[in-house]
């Protein structure tokens, strides 16, 4: 994903988010720092390929446990951005 905004830019411009620290604002930083990017759909079917939990996909915050409804909300984003069938925003 050459085209990705994320690629090779600084980590305290793209912001940090911890996926048991819901609700603090982090996931807004990432999540902003996602809009706009060419490569969405390649990035949440990359997540997807590659097991997406503790990480941020597509502009998609993916908390670590499985088992949560949070976690299988966001795979599901993910699929629907991975298809092109859902917006990110």
């Amino acid at each position: 994903m050459v085209r990705a905004k994320c690629r090779g830019a600084p980590a305290e411009e793209l912001g940090t988010w911890e996926s048991d620290n819901r609700g603090s604002g982090q996931e807004a930083a990432v999540v902003e720092a996602c809009r706009g990017c060419p490569v969405m759909a390649d990035c949440a079917a990359y997540g997807l390929a590659t097991g997406p939990g503790g990480m941020v996909w597509a502009g998609i915050p993916v908390p670590e446990m499985p088992n949560t409804r949070y976690y299988k909300r966001a795979v599901e984003r993910l699929r629907g951005i991975a298809d092109g069938q859902a917006r990110v925003w």
